[in-house]
């Protein structure tokens, strides 16, 4: 039976964060909205989504 792979740890917070974002701001952002910390999580996100397409869910 083939087990579930586990989240990394860095995309794991990177979902905490734009959880966060969502309902609140943080130090970083910006008046216009923009925030380093966001666009980073989702770099981050994406980067795990290519990585799993590309050399599969083993």
């Amino acid at each position: 039976m083939r087990r579930h792979r586990e989240v990394p740890y860095l995309v794991e917070l990177s979902w905490r964060c734009l959880d966060h974002h969502r309902n609140a701001r943080c130090e970083k952002c910006t008046g216009t909205g923009f925030c380093p910390a966001v666009e980073a999580a989702r770099t981050w996100i994406r980067t795990w989504r290519r990585y799993r397409t590309v050399f599969g869910r083993r």
